[in-house]
């Protein structure tokens, strides 16, 4: 994968100048990052997601009751 160092946008291995710019295109090398989770804040955002669908099931839950 190639980009452009000026643009930023990413373009195929056969492409040598950007579209765009018309600058050369550098390699971008593909190096796999260790990334640290957390979990506190994984967990943050579920509970909330959970919460939120849980609520919306109750709002239907009342609008239903009230439209008989």
């Amino acid at each position: 994968m190639k980009y452009c160092p000026v643009c930023h946008i990413e373009y195929a291995d056969t492409a040598e100048f950007c579209k765009k710019c018309a600058a050369y295109l550098l390699e971008k090398e593909q190096s796999s990052k260790n990334v640290k989770t957390d979990y506190r804040r994984l967990l943050i955002t579920c509970l909330f997601t959970g919460g939120f669908i849980l609520f919306v099931m109750l709002l239907y839950y009342v609008i239903s009751l009230l439209a008989r």
